[in-house]
């Protein structure tokens, strides 16, 4: 693909500019901490690469509500699903592309949404965390900002509400922000895939809102996503990244102190936009799924265990997939994919039989534009559901999971 077509490396201000990185963001899902004993390494097994056919659909299949839409912000590039008033619902948060924003959206426990709480953000916020910064139990808000390289850093008052943001530097260019305890002392930090410096920033958290200074480690050409977690075994948490102007997905070792050793790259795809992480061959071993944006495609790399992965197994999509989710949508035991499509304003499904296979993609009709999904058990019935922001339509739209037994 000629290089007219990439993520430009410093963002231009134009419409398609904006359409095409807000279009390449993911959630952020803060987990727990890493065991500190090492654990046993997987016998994992290692698919080949290629375009295998699909698999048949399960007997069992998904079904959802038609997709429940709500006002959200102008060109929302991320998707958080947090309960950030203690009421036990979960609120959503999206960072806004277009109006240098964040949008806090309470839910009402009737499975609607309030009209959006407005945070000022930094310029061309990209991605979007939640946590306890400053250990006051109460959940807090970060937004990574594209634009002005910098992290907007809300604390919250546990009723929803959230103070001015405090400003820290980050990397150049920002496109998504992670929060997890990298280094064990029980302070979450944040690091940062950075779409125009090719590298992540590590931010070692104080547990009272503030952050060290930021270190630096290499990645791939323009980093754009990022996942967090023990990969090779050894109970300290390490980072895969996507890399979009590569094509492929970089894995940078944890030393359990945060700090990461050099990236090994494993190729992916043209475009590469994600890094879910899932076991989908139930093998032990985590595999990563990534959006491959330009080509409509779905690359699936497995893991095996010890930090490596193999050559992309590659499945179909819809119009320019522009993130990846996981989760068993029909309860068969066996992990799924979803991925939001840009162009198609749907959301592909992927049934997995657990053997590393895949089905044919399902097409859900959502709003305009999604860039990114987030799943999750929204209403407590113990099936995943999903959410997307919608960039083009401003909007959000939560599919309830109405699967039955």
């Amino acid at each position: 693909m000629g290089a007219a077509k990439r993520v430009s490396r410093k963002v231009a201000g134009s419409l398609l500019a904006v359409l095409l990185v807000a279009g390449c963001t993911t959630k952020s899902e803060p987990g727990p901490p890493p065991d500190a004993s090492p654990q046993p390494q997987p016998t994992a097994t290692l698919p080949t690469a290629g375009t295998p056919e699909p698999v048949p659909a399960p007997a069992k299949l998904a079904s959802f509500a038609p997709a429940a839409t709500f006002k959200g912000g102008d060109a929302s590039a991320d998707i958080l699903a947090v309960d950030l008033n203690g009421d036990g619902h979960l609120d959503l948060a999206t960072p806004n592309y277009n109006s240098n924003d964040v949008a806090v959206l309470i839910a009402d426990g009737n499975g609607g949404y309030a009209e959006p709480l407005v945070l000022p953000a930094g310029r061309t916020p990209n991605g979007i965390a939640a946590g306890d910064f400053n250990s006051d139990g109460h959940e807090d808000l970060v937004a990574a900002n594209l634009g002005s390289d910098d992290l907007s850093l809300y604390l919250g008052d546990g009723t929803g509400k959230f103070s001015e943001p405090t400003t820290f530097p980050a990397g150049d260019g920002p496109a998504r922000a992670v929060a997890r305890d990298l280094n064990g002392d029980g302070f979450l930090d944040i690091v940062t895939p950075n779409l125009n410096g090719d590298d992540v920033t590590v931010m070692l958290g104080d547990g009272q809102g503030g952050f060290a200074a930021p270190s630096h480690h290499p990645a791939g050409d323009g980093a754009l996503r990022l996942s967090v977690a023990d990969l090779d075994g050894d109970g300290k948490l390490d980072l895969a990244v996507s890399n979009y102007n590569s094509g492929d997905i970089t894995v940078l070792k944890g030393d359990g102190g945060g700090r990461f050793g050099p990236p090994t790259a494993f190729p992916a795809g043209d475009t590469s936009a994600g890094a879910a992480l899932a076991d989908f061959n139930n093998d032990g071993a985590l595999d990563i799924v990534s959006a491959l944006y330009e080509v409509d495609q779905i690359a699936v790399l497995f893991g095996d265990g010890k930090g490596g992965f193999g050559g992309p197994v590659v499945l179909g999509s819809g119009a320019h997939p522009s993130d990846t989710g996981v989760g068993d949508f029909n309860g068969d035991g066996f992990m799924d994919i979803v991925a939001p499509n840009f162009d198609s304003d749907d959301v592909s499904l992927l049934y997995g039989d657990g053997k590393g296979g895949f089905s044919a993609p399902i097409s859900i009709r959502v709003g305009a534009g999604a860039p990114a999904i987030v799943v999750t058990d929204f209403n407590g019935d113990g099936l995943a559901d999903f959410a997307t922001a919608d960039s083009l339509a401003d909007t959000v739209s939560v599919l309830l999971n109405t699967t039955g037994g």
